[in-house]
């Protein structure tokens, strides 16, 4: 799994000596469990971002989309093209990050995926080669060297929650984790009305239903697709903006997400866009009080060995649409 250690620029003295302390084994300190477990937010806010787009792609196209990392990738390019060339703030560059994306997930359907319909393992195939090739187009762009994008200095800094005596925070919470969630939260929104208050939702879930049905009844199924792809693509897109000021920007940065967001659509329920919420919020919560308890990398091997315990009884994950049997 992924390191999702926030930089230093987001944590505060008093958060390190916390965590420094349960280094020593000094005992259980509530304190520095309460400060993991808002760390654990910060987790559950990217693993709902990447797994949000991933969630449309494949909950409800039933396209396995093995190059969904490098959307998040190329939402992270965006974002550092818009930063070094034009000095635009990151927040700008979130909504170019998730048109630009878009309109290359628009293509990637019209082109690639429309003929794939249907068959899983061609499509499968065709995503872990379209991945190979956007990393090799990215390479050749900007080379393989590192690049890097500022936050904003307003999302800078940490929230205080519990002072001491003194009147020193001792348990906070980083601007920039508040930020990662908020986004997250409201794109989260923004999907459910889409799909379940208006009428272009409602074609979505007409043609993933019975798409002859959808047809016969007028329904242009060709630009649905096109635009439920692209849109998960946007998402992809957004995710991957709002990452790049927590990590270095390369070609292969996706691939460290996509793991994560396969486990957390699989064991929210691919047939419910609020299970996304619950696996982010378990697995993201789960890995900050293990790594409290014992350490980060057993931590992740337990959250994984879980969630293929859970694969195992529960193939259809822990939310799921009840279908008359």
């Amino acid at each position: 799994m992924l390191d999702y250690t926030f930089p230093t620029i987001f944590s505060t003295p008093h958060v390190l000596i916390a965590q420094e302390a349960a280094a020593s084994n000094e005992g259980f300190d509530i304190l520095t469990l309460l400060n993991q477990a808002l760390n654990g937010i910060g987790i559950v806010g990217i693993l709902l971002l990447t797994g949000l787009g991933l969630a449309i792609t494949f909950g409800v196209m039933r396209i396995i989309n093995l190059a969904h990392g490098e959307f998040i990738m190329l939402g992270a390019y965006v974002t550092f093209v818009f930063q070094d060339a034009f000095d635009l703030d990151l927040l700008m560059t979130i909504p170019l990050a998730f048109l630009i994306t878009a309109f290359i997930g628009a293509v990637v359907e019209i082109t690639i995926i429309r003929r794939l319909y249907g068959h899983p393992l061609e499509t499968l195939l065709a995503t872990w080669g379209l991945s190979i090739v956007l990393q090799g187009v990215v390479k050749l762009i900007f080379t393989a060297q590192l690049k890097y994008v500022k936050a904003p200095a307003y999302l800078s800094g940490n929230l205080p929650l519990f002072s001491d005596d003194s009147g020193a925070a001792v348990v906070a919470i980083s601007y920039y984790r508040l930020f990662i969630v908020g986004v997250a939260l409201a794109l989260l929104g923004l999907t459910l009305y889409l799909f379940y208050g208006t009428s272009w939702g409602r074609q979505i879930r007409a043609v993933t239903q019975n798409r002859d049905m959808a047809k016969c009844l007028g329904v242009n199924t060709k630009l649905v697709d096109m635009g439920t792809f692209a849109y998960g693509c946007g998402l992809a897109g957004v995710a991957g903006s709002v990452i790049s000021a927590l990590k270095s920007v390369a070609p292969p940065m996706g691939q460290d997400y996509l793991v994560d967001a396969w486990m957390v659509v699989v064991t929210g329920g691919v047939d419910k866009l609020i299970g996304i919420l619950a696996g982010s919020l378990l697995i993201g919560e789960a890995n900050a009080i293990i790594a409290f308890m014992l350490n980060d990398p057993l931590a992740r091997v337990i959250v994984l060995g879980a969630v293929i315990i859970l694969i195992r009884y529960r193939p259809e994950g822990l939310f799921t649409v009840q279908k008359r049997v």
